[in-house]
């Protein structure tokens, strides 16, 4: 069975991509309901985020696991890291059915928003770990652009709570622009194809430290020329 491994960048640009449109879309939808109260953007929002998490689940199975199965298990144990895109799409899909649980039932607050910010605040966690589960030639300029994706991802959800809490406008402005920030920066990432390539380690065998290397002693002829006593 033969793995492509191309296909695992194609699939990491794939799934930043569907994660920026669903953060836009909420973003977008918080900006408007400032001044249209109503159901039809929260919950419009809370279901583009729930698809485009089960959509980041569809291009793991198609991308490194060729619509197979079997062939998925090989992939991801080559690529143990793409467990970590299994967890993203989870979280958003989870975090988009929270919404629209809490839509469906008219509450403004409860525990269906306070689980729907807390998996948001996981998903923002979770960018940090991203740059470790690449290869080390990219993994630098990784850590930094994900880094970035997470904390604005954070804030985002640190200033909805402030404004739970304090019910100031300009921190529902600050939510809402925050994840429109989020989405763009996911929806413009490109993976690099040397995050996930494998990676050949070429040794060569000769003489340590410019050394010329010793020279075979025949155990017969050194028997020879052993002193008798």
């Amino acid at each position: 069975m033969t793995v492509d491994y191309s296909s695992f960048a194609k699939a990491s640009t794939l799934i930043h991509l569907f994660q920026g449109i669903a953060l836009i879309g909420l973003g977008a939808a918080e900006a408007y309901a400032l001044d249209n109260p109503g159901r039809k953007a929260p919950l419009f929002s809370a279901l583009l985020l729930a698809a485009c998490g089960a959509a980041g689940v569809v291009a793991v199975l198609a991308l490194p696991g060729g619509w197979s199965l079997e062939q998925l298990g090989v992939a991801l144990n080559l690529r143990r890291g793409f467990y970590l895109f299994i967890a993203f799409s989870c979280l958003f899909c989870a975090a988009g059915l929270s919404r629209v649980t809490q839509t469906a039932i008219g509450r403004d607050g409860g525990g269906w928003r306070n689980l729907f910010l807390l998996l948001l605040a996981a998903a923002g966690a979770l960018y940090f770990l991203l740059a470790w589960r690449v290869n080390v030639e990219v993994r630098r300029e990784v850590l930094v652009l994900h880094s970035a994706m997470g904390v604005t991802l954070l804030l985002a959800v640190a200033a909805k709570a402030a404004h739970i809490i304090t019910g100031r406008r300009r921190l529902h402005i600050a939510w809402a622009v925050l994840l429109l920030v989020t989405g763009l920066q996911l929806a413009t990432y490109r993976e690099k194809r040397e995050a996930f390539e494998i990676r050949l380690i070429t040794m060569q065998a000769g003489p340590q430290n410019g050394l010329p290397p010793a020279k075979a002693i025949d155990a017969t002829t050194a028997d020879k020329e052993r002193p008798r006593r």
